[in-house]
């Protein structure tokens, strides 16, 4: 083993874990793994809508050999920054397999499924015990918020698994430089599906500050950071080329304007709720002529940032809009369910999530506390979840919350979890007393 090329010892490593497993483990594993498929497929594929058909016509475009083309927000197809690039590559090459069917990348999409119950039984495995990995496993393959998305068009359904596996590697671990190379890789990929990402780095700054000290564990941070900036810089360089301006990697980046501009913020059912007309509005063209998306980009930049500084308790505002209440779900059902027709979500589905959702995030802030002397596990999954809630002031929803389901499910069964077994427990002796008597 001690020769065994670096690229595979990965494998070898899982391949020994699993080796390890009781059979009874692994059969339940099994079952939540083909349980969270089944849900998938038999869930109704929904019509797209939110970001679906931007999705669907950059799939349709690259069937074309225009390869990251749209015709968005303009009407003008060109080549785009509008999204980042590995979710229209993932749809365009599916379409270019199987044809251009939602319905088909839907069924490909579902097999992710079951990997997240891996991920999630393999972290809460090694986080906490067997008994909170197999509950954690079923939680998420029965939990919608953490599967319906497999069944749409939405890069929540590469974001989901990629960010376990960055969670994997880097929670409660020790790090080292061939560590952080790879988390930094994982995390440019990251990006590259879901650019507002980057607030993993909190958590992996807090854990290896706390696994290796200060100097140490930030200096390995920052080589994940420049590993991750290498990988997504030949995207950059490419934006730079086709849309002559910096777009470090899409114009998403931009979208600040949809939320810190006079309607959003004075509007008294909807303060601060994201607002797309105001992107594309028609006071943007010149003379007819629309502008380059990099000009785009800087022109929706700067009227977000003077909004911001005209009204400057605008960024808290939006932070509790957006950044919690939003975000978090810290609001009333129907507006949370509000947001799932616009979305192309079932809002059955969705409300069985949500109410799922509300019975787990207090088990999970209960189990976050129960596991308090754990700073190594504590203190970064605080700072991934305050990162979170800043990144998201910009735009907070249900569905921006997806990648960290999995992780929200797992603090909730490492608290319920140990009382069901100690409760099994408690009544073996009562049991064995009754048949004693009995005799």
């Amino acid at each position: 083993m001690a020769g065994s090329p670096r690229s595979i010892r990965p494998l070898l490593a899982a391949r020994r874990l699993l080796e390890k497993v009781p059979r009874r483990e692994l059969l339940l594993l099994a079952g939540a793994m083909v349980l969270a498929f089944a849900n998938v497929v038999t869930n109704r594929f929904q019509p797209l809508a939110g970001d679906g058909p931007e999705y669907d016509m950059q799939g349709t475009f690259f069937t074309m050999g225009k390869w990251w083309w749209s015709s968005t927000p303009f009407g003008v197809e060109h080549a785009s920054a509008w999204k980042a690039p590995l979710y229209p590559a993932w749809v365009g090459f599916w379409y270019e397999l199987l044809g251009p069917s939602v319905t088909r990348v839907g069924y490909v999409q579902s097999l992710l499924a079951p990997l997240t119950v891996f991920l999630t039984w393999l972290l809460a495995r090694r986080l906490f015990d067997p008994a909170v990995a197999i509950a954690a496993a079923f939680v998420v393959a029965v939990f919608p918020l953490a599967w319906e998305y497999y069944g749409l068009l939405y890069p929540e359904a590469l974001a989901i698994p990629l960010t376990m596996l960055i969670v994997l590697v880097f929670l409660d671990r020790q790090p080292s430089p061939g560590r952080a190379i790879g988390l930094g890789a994982l995390i440019g990929i990251c990006l590259l599906v879901r650019p507002t990402s980057f607030f993993l780095f909190a958590g992996v700054a807090v854990a290896w500050w706390i696994a290796a000290g200060p100097r140490r564990g930030l200096a390995l941070t920052a080589l994940s950071i420049t590993v991750a900036a290498l990988v997504v810089a030949p995207w950059t360089i490419r934006n730079f080329v086709v849309a002559d301006g910096f777009i470090p990697i899409s114009v998403q980046d931009a979208a600040s304007y949809g939320t810190f501009n006079e309607v959003s913020a004075s509007d008294p059912d909807l303060p601060y709720a994201w607002r797309s007309h105001v992107i594309a509005s028609d006071e943007l063209l010149e003379n007819g002529k629309p502008p380059t998306d990099a000009e785009l980009r800087s022109e929706l930049q700067s009227r977000a940032f003077d909004f911001i500084r005209e009204n400057p308790t605008s960024v808290a505002e939006a932070f509790f809009w957006n950044g919690l209440s939003r975000y978090w779900d810290v609001r009333r059902p129907g507006w949370a369910l509000g947001e799932a027709p616009a979305e192309g979500r079932s809002r059955a589905v969705t409300t069985v999530g949500l109410g799922m959702y509300y019975v787990l995030l207090p088990l999970a802030i209960a189990g976050l506390w129960r596991a308090r002397r754990r700073r190594e596990l504590v203190l970064p999954i605080l700072a991934l979840a305050a990162a979170a809630s800043l990144v998201f002031t910009v735009q907070g929803g249900t569905r921006y919350r997806a990648p960290l389901e999995p992780v929200i499910v797992i603090l909730a069964c490492s608290l319920v979890a140990p009382l069901t077994r100690r409760g099994a427990r408690r009544e073996e002796p009562r049991g064995e007393a009754g048949a004693v008597a009995g005799s």
